[in-house]
């Protein structure tokens, strides 16, 4: 709900509770008055009362302990030492063309990787599969008495004629 809707709707209740004994409209205008003068100073309370509160500082827990700092990824790392390479070699360069650049070179840097980690993979898959292979042992499976057959349902007729001829039993 709004804050307008909410001050119309907190409006209309104090309309209905109006006293009888306001005849004129100028004691009713007072009244109205009255109330958005209320109103108004109820919402500044309650505003200073919001801005009491302490705001939270980055880097710092519930209980106000330092958070650490998680470490700096792979890509985090070589856009650092790309971009102040290529800020040293192009000082004219602005900051969309040198990260423009640097994703140029991530590209071709992970597509360079990229075969050495599958190697790498492929191999430590080869020498999981060995060790595996070496300490299986064959184990025969224990005798297990037959399971319960399904028990088969008789199919309904379902052809009018069959249906007439039911009816008829």
């Amino acid at each position: 709900m709004t804050t307008a809707n909410a001050a119309n709707s907190a409006f209309k209740v104090y309309i209905e509770n109006m006293p009888d004994a306001l005849n004129t409209k100028k004691d009713v205008d007072e009244y109205c008055k009255q109330f958005w003068k209320d109103y108004k100073e109820k919402a500044k309370e309650a505003k200073a009362v919001k801005a009491e509160k302490p705001k939270r500082k980055k880097g710092v827990d519930k209980d106000g302990n330092p958070k650490e700092k998680r470490a700096p990824s792979v890509y985090n790392i070589f856009v650092k030492e790309k971009y102040a390479m290529i800020k040293d070699t192009n000082p004219e360069m602005d900051k969309t063309e040198i990260f423009a650049e640097i994703a140029k070179l991530w590209q071709i840097h992970k597509a360079e990787k990229a075969p050495v980690e599958e190697d790498k993979k492929v191999s430590e898959k080869k020498e999981d599969q060995d060790k595996k292979e070496e300490i299986v042992e064959v184990v025969e499976a224990p005798n297990k008495k037959p399971g319960r057959k399904a028990i088969a349902k008789k199919a309904k007729k379902t052809s009018p004629e069959e249906a007439q001829e039911e009816a008829s039993d």
